[in-house]
């Protein structure tokens, strides 16, 4: 092994919540080197696949306008509701069924307002996330996401770097952290990195874990959250296998949150492995409420209709990765095809003018397809797709039910979009207090050790909240940089 090295503060990862962390330390004074397995072009895990939204209280839209680019932005006559303390709340609470941990997102309420000003004290440029000039743009925009950072997630990235870069942070690209080093005493005393030249030892006062989920390690998919993920596609980087939860569980840090649970989606069939930035948004498929879906023996097998995609994607997802070859079949007709959302053109979907021949077309049996539809048919209503109600518009008998957009499919040509399922990120994670501090199996700090970002547990269960990652992220990178120089 190398030489040993010496910082202040080590941080593992190079995303959004790590350089947070990483300019969080520095501010105070103290040497911060940050590590991060890809290669620069490659840097931040999950965040440069984000829209670089970022949910926080603010009191509408003249509130945000001195963090607009350009300063003071003309915003024409569009409006925005105030986002109050009560909101986030609300929307944390409906979205994870109340499981997440009331106490680490009344400190993601608390400091996320201002965690965005001080971002852009540190160089990150804001816009709004819908553009008010645009001819097509809401007078009234939606408040829950205040404001994206220019660029979206690779702008976020760049910016924070550059940032990080000029304070005199140090970026070790190509290294990765393979455990965490400790004292007699159970406290952190480093971490072993290894680089193109070997192994070497990082000693330092502090460490902060900011390096993403296990979303791209089939062993650890399998593991926590079943065989059937074994086969899913990944949204995000390739770089995100867990290494910061093996190293933390292995000092002895509390797990927490839900490990069975993740980010999910239906997805194009033809999706690349892991992330490809420039088409991994166009893939994911969510217009499946106005069809059905089939398995490959011809069968339905979930109830494509039981609230909205938004509220459903997750969930459908992973039935799809349940079914033999982890794929299945959305189905539309002529009444539903011209309705499918704008990343369905980026596929070519098997058409034909009768049931049986698209059965041909994606080698189903024509038979158990003809009797599927004809079954669904038989309980399904006449009329048109409204596709932003629920229309309550559900079969009688039908096993499994269609809750809403029980449409008649019977208008050809009929055409079929191949599917499988995507994860984008996973939900458990270590333990951490209000303070960012790791926690051990006794809810006692581990001496030294922080974390931020996707690797915390607690915060999402069962779904998530849009733009609420990054902003969490960013609250407690701050923090856990803080709090790891003042040990310092």
């Amino acid at each position: 092994m190398a030489e040993e090295i010496y910082f202040d503060v080590a941080v593992v990862g190079a995303g959004n919540a790590a350089l947070c962390a990483a300019l969080s330390a520095q501010e105070a004074g103290v040497s911060v080197v940050v590590l991060e397995k890809a290669p620069r072009s490659a840097q931040g895990g999950n965040c440069p696949f984000t829209g670089g939204g970022f949910r926080f209280t603010h009191d509408g839209l003249g509130d945000l306008q001195d963090n607009l680019l350009p300063p003071g932005a003309d915003v024409g006559r569009a409006t925005m509701d105030p986002y109050t303390d009560e909101d986030f709340r609300r929307h944390f609470q409906e979205a994870t069924h109340g499981d997440t941990s009331a106490e680490l997102i009344e400190v993601v309420i608390a400091q996320s307002r201002p965690t965005v000003d001080w971002m852009h004290s540190r160089g990150v440029a804001w816009e709004l996330y819908v553009n008010p000039n645009l001819e097509n743009a809401p007078s009234i925009i939606p408040n829950q996401v205040g404001l994206a950072a220019h660029g979206s997630g690779p702008g976020l990235v760049a910016m924070l770097t550059k940032s990080a870069e000029r304070a005199g942070v140090q970026v070790l690209y190509e290294t990765k952290m393979v455990e965490l080093t400790m004292g007699d005493l159970g406290e952190i005393t480093g971490l072993i990195a290894q680089d193109g030249e070997g192994r070497h030892h990082i000693r330092a006062k502090a460490v902060v874990l900011a390096c993403g989920g296990f979303e791209a390690n089939p062993e650890m998919r399998v593991k926590y959250l079943g065989a059937h993920w074994e086969k899913a596609k990944v949204r995000g980087s390739r770089y995100n296998t867990g290494d910061g939860h093996r190293a933390a569980l292995s000092a002895g840090a509390a797990a927490t949150g839900q490990w069975t649970g993740c980010h999910g989606t239906p997805i194009d069939i033809d999706a690349p492995t892991t992330g490809d930035l420039p088409i991994t948004d166009a893939m994911p498929r969510r217009s499946y409420p106005l069809g059905i879906m089939v398995n490959v023996d011809g069968r339905r097998f979930t109830d494509e209709g039981a609230s909205f995609a938004e509220q459903t994607f997750v969930r459908t997802g992973e039935a799809v990765l349940a079914q033999e070859r982890s794929m299945a079949f959305q189905i539309f007709d002529a009444r539903a095809s011209g309705m499918l959302e704008p990343r369905y053109g980026g596929s070519t979907p098997a058409q034909s003018d009768s049931i049986e021949g698209l059965a041909d077309e994606i080698g189903v049996n024509p038979g158990v397809l003809r009797a599927t539809v004809d079954a669904y048919n038989a309980e399904a209503h006449e009329g048109d797709y409204a596709p932003r109600m629920l229309d309550g518009r559900s079969t009688k008998t039908l096993v499994p039910a269609k809750t809403n957009w029980a449409i008649k499919i019977d208008r050809a040509p009929f055409v079929a979009y191949k599917v499988t399922g995507g994860i984008t990120y996973t939900y458990g994670g270590v333990k951490i207090d209000a303070d960012a501090r790791v926690l051990d199996m006794e809810d006692r700090p581990i001496a030294g050790l922080y974390a931020a970002g996707e690797i915390v547990g607690g915060i999402f269960y069962h779904g998530s909240l849009r733009a609420a990652g990054l902003m969490h992220g960013s609250v407690f990178g701050r923090l856990g940089g803080a709090h790891a120089a003042r040990l310092a």
